[in-house]
């Protein structure tokens, strides 16, 4: 019996490799820590924030740009302490960083962030998280 060989005059047939899409490494968020919410902390300060709905997160943000994330449990906190960004696209740049995790906004918001995840721009040279710019947002 012949071994089929096909037609010698055909092109070949181009097939489709699965090529996994190449992951980029993702940047680090620039944030505050804060003993207490330096945004959001007061109710009546709420109704004037500019705010940004970001895959299930809500961005609360000032008119100055500084913002902070709110998930279903309130403000995110990291390590007991609550975070604040100098603008949106670094609070977007954590919240991806939580989605690459399999976070979820419906999930408590007193969180654990690895410091390869963020760079604390208040933290002194010996490691410490600077108190004197609690009051760092003026709305």
């Amino acid at each position: 019996m012949p071994h089929k060989s096909g037609n010698p005059y055909r092109k070949r047939k181009q097939r489709n490799t699965v090529r996994f899409p190449r992951v980029e490494p993702l940047e680090r968020a620039r944030l505050t820590l804060h003993t207490h919410d330096p945004i959001t902390g007061q109710e009546d300060v709420l109704s004037s924030l500019f705010y940004e709905c970001y895959r299930g997160y809500t961005i609360y943000s000032t008119k100055q740009g500084t913002c902070c994330i709110h998930g279903k449990e309130g403000c995110l906190r990291i390590q007991g302490k609550y975070a604040c960004f100098p603008d949106v696209e670094q609070a977007k740049n954590l919240i991806k960083h939580f989605q690459a995790d399999g976070r979820t906004p419906q999930e408590c918001m007193n969180r654990y962030v690895s410091e390869d995840e963020y760079f604390c721009l208040n933290r002194d040279r010996h490691g410490y998280v600077s108190t004197a710019r609690d009051g760092l947002v003026a709305v």
